[in-house]
């Protein structure tokens, strides 16, 4: 375990040198994806079988010390043996440890090559606050929409090229196009960037651009004739293939050569829509998740010297399904609240209950407008949330009172009312709003 806890170290120092730097080589992006996915593994492994001696000493009712130097005869050292949903726990330490080992012994090229790429920071910062204000665990995703919008079509087939994004519901597709459009290489290479939501489409007067969509960036720098758009289309209902192709003709008659097209969106109907193969984004992996929920909700302080809870947010992550919004709005809760074991318990037991009887975030009881969750706050009454909704309203219009209010007994609202559960400190900026009503 000790080894592993080092190998960790070594692959987190050089994954935040290298999250500093400018890095274009691609060969260097994959090296360094490959050392970033098996970090996640190794730390979900090192934390599971925290996890597990955590609840064997409460099991045995007696303190057990948490050093990796521990004897043989130490029953946390027998039940490092033990198994883990049928796998061997030792063995999955020893492969990470193994694959960890190769990938840093293979990286002196790479270390002394990142020596070369320029800063990207001016002045040093912390994980955690640049995890809780970037875009996490996309980085081949960016790179991919990216060779998309520099590359060139050829003069000879003078199409418009189109990328679909997919993913479900709190996966990241807003975050990920606002990253894209917001980063400088691409605002220097289009003179405007449109977004286009689909309430804008549910007319005919589709032949201009002119009264289509919000102007999210104008260039007026570029000088050199240049009129490539960037045009984003955000589909959040299902649109037929005849449909799409008016769309695109539409589009297309008026867009210089070099302009593109991302079409976002839940489902895969919208595959056969682009001229280059889907970018489909998946949740995380566990392993990714958790270590970004992890630093999200300890943040500057250690998770090693709050074992117990440690455990119990490993547990709560793995109730989430990879969802972003429902991580922020959790880890913002229980960050404020490192001295109430008790509350994460109870959140934990809140999961379970009511969370894993849907594979998705209560998708189907919204849509059948039945309540989602029941919350007991204090003993006075509970609350019922109907549903859970993301508005880009502007600041004034948000929900006064938070959800944190109402489960802390701050706030004592009556009947029906909004709840705002979490705003998002990154692009582009949801806020993300419970509907509730009291039960006496």
């Amino acid at each position: 375990m000790l080894s592993l806890k080092l190998l960790l170290l070594r692959a987190r120092v050089i994954l935040e040198e290298a999250d500093g730097r400018s890095i274009t080589n691609q060969a260097m992006l994959h090296q360094l994806n490959m050392l970033r996915k098996e970090m996640y593994r190794g730390y979900y492994a090192l934390d599971s079988f925290r996890g597990i001696q955590a609840s064997e000493d409460k099991t045995q009712g007696h303190s057990v010390s948490h050093s990796f130097a521990l004897s043989k005869f130490s029953p946390v050292k027998r039940l490092f043996f033990s198994t883990v949903g049928g796998t061997p726990c030792v063995k999955e330490v020893q492969q990470v440890s193994k694959n960890l080992a190769t990938i840093i012994f293979h990286m002196d090229e790479f270390v002394a090559f990142l020596k070369n790429c320029p800063p990207r920071y001016r002045q040093p910062y912390y994980m955690h606050l640049t995890v809780g204000l970037s875009m996490f665990g996309r980085q081949m995703e960016m790179e991919r929409v990216m060779n998309f919008l520099m590359q060139m079509e050829s003069s000879i087939e003078q199409t418009i090229g189109v990328l679909p994004i997919i993913g479900s519901d709190g996966v990241g597709k807003s975050t990920l196009v606002a990253h894209i459009y917001n980063s400088e290489k691409v605002r220097d290479h289009f003179s405007q960037i449109v977004l286009v939501p689909q309430d804008d489409l549910k007319d005919n007067r589709l032949s201009t651009l002119k009264d289509r969509g919000l102007t999210i960036f104008q260039n007026n720098q570029l000088n050199n004739g240049n009129g490539r758009l960037l045009v984003i289309i955000e589909l959040s209902e299902d649109v037929g293939e005849v449909a799409w192709k008016r769309l695109y003709v539409a589009y297309a008659g008026c867009l210089e050569s070099g302009s593109k097209i991302i079409v976002t969106s839940r489902s895969s109907k919208i595959m056969n829509f682009g001229t280059t193969q889907a970018l489909l984004l998946n949740t995380l992996p566990i392993e990714a998740f958790w270590y970004f929920f992890k630093l999200s909700t300890f943040g500057s302080a250690d998770p090693e010297e709050h074992p117990k809870l440690q455990s119990i947010a490993l547990q709560i992550a793995k109730q989430m399904n990879g969802s972003f919004p429902d991580a922020w709005f959790l880890s913002s809760f229980l960050g404020n609240s490192l001295d109430n074991a008790k509350l994460w318990r109870v959140v934990l037991t809140w999961f379970k209950a009511h969370v894993r009887r849907t594979s998705k975030w209560a998708d189907d009881l919204v849509s059948q407008h039945k309540p989602i969750h029941f919350l007991t706050v204090g003993r006075r009454f509970q609350f019922v949330l109907y549903a859970r909704y993301q508005t880009n309203s502007p600041h004034d219009m948000v929900p006064k009172i938070t959800l944190h209010d109402v489960i802390s007994n701050r706030a004592k609202p009556q009947g029906k009312f909004d709840a705002l559960a979490y705003k998002s400190p990154i692009a582009p900026y949801n806020s993300y709003v419970v509907r509730c009503v009291e039960k006496n």
